[in-house]
């Protein structure tokens, strides 16, 4: 089985190629996106993108690459993450469970909690915390 990496993308949504160079950053390198979610955190238009990337030879490649690209402010691997998943139900109750769980109109909630992250901008870490 392949380790998970969990990667938190902090950029401006401008238009919705964002998304696409974004997703793009792995997929040109060959490699899958487990899962991703996002929330629109300040009224600018400052968003920030969860994902679980499984780790393989290209990851650094491509945490390189995204950190480069056009509206990305930072990014920052989540080093240590452990993710729960949440699925919300149609009635509005919150369950604590796998993804193949939820039903169809469910929502999936993935929470990751961590310790250590190492910030990237523009191709240069600058930072790795220890929370």
């Amino acid at each position: 089985m392949t380790q998970e990496k969990v990667v938190r993308v902090i950029g401006y949504y401008r238009d919705p190629g964002y998304l696409e160079r974004v997703a793009g950053a792995f997929r040109k390198l060959l490699m899958d996106i487990n899962w991703i979610q996002g929330r629109k955190v300040s009224d600018d238009g400052l968003y920030e993108i969860y994902m679980g990337i499984p780790y393989t030879s290209n990851f650094e490649i491509a945490i390189q690459n995204l950190s480069k690209t056009v509206d990305v402010e930072k990014v920052e691997v989540l080093d240590d993450a452990t993710v729960s998943t949440y699925i919300i139900k149609r009635d509005g109750t919150v369950i604590r469970g796998e993804p193949f769980e939820a039903k169809e109109y469910d929502i999936v909630i993935f929470k990751p909690s961590f310790s250590k992250v190492t910030t990237l901008s523009w191709g240069i870490v600058s930072g790795k915390t220890v929370y």
